[in-house]
């Protein structure tokens, strides 16, 4: 692994860019037709679905601008055929692993990582992925909008956020494309109002019982995949126990390296402690028998 330090001037700590194990070469040649290969099965919905800027300082012949999620190439959409609409599972799952797993291939890692003030707008931001229709420029825009209010007056704060939102820019459309199948099914046109009540029915089933009635009357308001997107994020922003949090492999990994390196650094400063003691417990020694020898 690869990583790389970001000191924030006036925190409590760096903060860490891990760059994960490189993929084997058949995981690298399926990256590389992947864009293509979806380009021929899911057209861009109409509108911005948000790409991924390209950092400064690209080495120069590293052009992906033409890649959904780089540069201003938007990340296509969920689309179904001719005759269904995509719409959100009745059992939608909205997961989040944190602020540190906000970028493809990239986990950010500092000083109190899960506890970061604006921990919360990574929740939602998770949760926009996991939003069928919902889009990408959306979600990383809700993120910016959120994150910029929770640190207000809090300059290392911002600095933070900041890294990960260039991390969302960084990401390509992988994350957003794995969120968007998961959450989204295909109904048939004349079922779409009905699965969408159901989806907002179990919703509020399991999150707000009270206004389990209100289901119907929503569906019949969302009627578009955009307005029953927006719905969901609301609910999501609403009513946060509905985002399960998950602290994924790798961090779990990070931590115990820490873990382990703290405990070991202990233990290092208590034994130069003990010899620096002895050290000066043989000296008041040696002084005394000198001391000792004067006298005669």
């Amino acid at each position: 692994k690869a990583t790389l330090t970001v000191e924030h001037k006036g925190s409590n700590g760096p903060s860490t860019i891990m760059f994960l194990p490189r993929p084997s070469a058949s995981a690298l040649a399926f990256l590389a037709v992947a864009p293509f290969l979806l380009a021929t099965s899911v057209q861009a919905a109409d509108g911005d679905g948000g790409g991924g800027g390209m950092p400064d300082g690209m080495p120069d012949g590293m052009d992906f601008s033409n890649m959904p999620g780089f540069g201003d190439k938007p990340c296509p959409n969920f689309r179904c055929t001719s005759g269904y609409s995509p719409v959100q599972k009745t059992r939608a799952k909205f997961v989040s692993k944190g602020c540190s797993k906000m970028g493809g291939g990239m986990m950010m890692m500092g000083a109190g990582s899960g506890n970061e003030r604006y921990a919360p707008c990574c929740d939602i931001w998770h949760a926009c992925y996991q939003t069928c229709g919902a889009s990408k420029k959306s979600c990383d825009d809700g993120f910016k909008s959120c994150s910029e209010q929770m640190c207000a007056g809090d300059d290392d704060c911002k600095k933070s956020a900041d890294i990960n939102s260039m991390m969302l820019n960084m990401g390509g459309c992988q994350l957003y494309d794995q969120g968007q199948y998961g959450s989204c099914e295909c109904a048939k046109s004349s079922k779409v109002e009905e699965k969408r009540s159901a989806a907002i029915r179990s919703f509020y089933k399991k999150f707000a019982p009270d206004n389990i009635d209100k289901a119907d009357a929503l569906a019949k308001k969302a009627d578009s995949v955009g307005k029953m997107a927006a719905l969901f994020r609301k609910l999501t922003a609403k009513y946060p126990d509905s985002i399960r949090i998950e602290m994924d492999d790798e961090m779990k990994m990070y931590e115990k390296m820490m873990k382990d390196a703290k405990m070991d650094k202990e233990t290092n400063d208590g034994k130069e402690q003990e010899e620096q003691e002895e050290e000066e417990a043989a000296d008041d020694s040696d002084a005394t028998t000198v001391n000792m020898d004067d006298e005669f």
